[in-house]
């Protein structure tokens, strides 16, 4: 056979299995409680970069959450977000949000500046969470961007991005990383987009001592 017909079929064989690559549907936490994923702070171990979160601030990123006692005005979130982090520096930066879960799936919540409406809020799903051993994967919405090893990712953008692995401990352990990122991967995600979160010298308040040493 003509070389030259050898490889435009390996192309167009090439581009086709790509087309037809398909992300797995990710499912969520069932039973979710929101009041028990609140009850402490997560410190974030590892997660992707995104539109509002660079790299070059993976350090000392916490999450607190708060369950209203009733829906804010206007908007109706249900769920207060405070999140922390920082840079090599020391220098921290924190920010409330607010989310508001999904009624029919309460593991898929919505967050957002609380200024804007629900309308225009992004996906926050929690994939996995296991309170015991103190853990949760989240995910920024269903992944559709096929990235390394047949894994899928979402964007990088502001709504429809991001990945983080929280643990209730701030002290890293890798065995209890590792088991959640096979959780990860088990769930069709690309593990490439995670880059570790330094957790050593912060205290508390998530306010690194960095600028002490």
């Amino acid at each position: 056979m003509n070389p030259f017909l050898l490889w435009l079929g390996s192309i167009f064989g090439a581009q086709s299995q790509s087309q037809t690559q398909t992300c797995k549907e990710v499912t969520t936490v069932e039973n979710f409680d929101i009041n028990a994923y609140a009850s402490a702070k997560w410190y974030i171990q590892q997660q992707a970069v995104t539109a509002y979160q660079s790299e070059s601030r993976n350090y000392c990123v916490s999450a607190e959450y708060t369950v209203k006692d009733r829906p804010s005005p206007v908007f109706g979130y249900t769920v207060g977000v405070h999140n922390r982090d920082g840079d090599a520096n020391g220098n921290m930066r924190d920010g409330n949000i607010c989310a508001v879960s999904d009624p029919n799936t309460p593991s898929k919540l919505k967050v957002a500046p609380c200024f804007l409406p629900q309308s225009l809020a992004g996906p926050y799903w929690v994939v996995a969470y296991d309170e015991t051993s103190g853990y949760a994967l989240v995910s920024g919405g269903q992944p559709t961007e096929v990235g390394e090893n047949g894994g899928c990712r979402t964007g990088a953008g502001v709504n429809n991005s991001g990945l983080w692995i929280f643990t209730r401990s701030q002290q890293r352990d890798e065995g209890l990383i590792d088991e959640v990122r096979n959780i990860a991967e088990d769930a069709g995600f690309d593990l490439s987009v995670l880059n570790d979160v330094d957790q050593s010298n912060c205290d508390e308040q998530g306010f690194t001592s960095y600028l002490r040493n």
